[in-house]
């Protein structure tokens, strides 16, 4: 079985710089839920919540690539 059909997902970024990327990304989306979460009180806060969350996930993920270069691409 070929490496790439075998892994299908990944969830670390595969290079240092796709690392960096997802790194910045995930701090720019959190910075801009915690916004609005903190400017917007009314209604469902919901999916900006989710959001957030899954900005940290991206935010650790990335750090662990950039930690530990083994583990990138997996």
């Amino acid at each position: 079985m070929d490496e790439k059909t075998h892994r299908r997902f990944t969830f670390i970024p595969g290079t240092r710089g796709g690392c960096w990327f997802s790194l910045v990304a995930g701090v720019l989306l959190l910075a801009l839920e915690v916004a609005d979460l903190t400017t917007h009180t009314v209604g469902n806060v919901y999916l900006t919540v989710l959001v957030a969350v899954l900005a940290v996930i991206m935010i650790v993920l990335a750090v662990v690539g950039l930690a530990v270069p083994r583990l990138r691409g997996r």
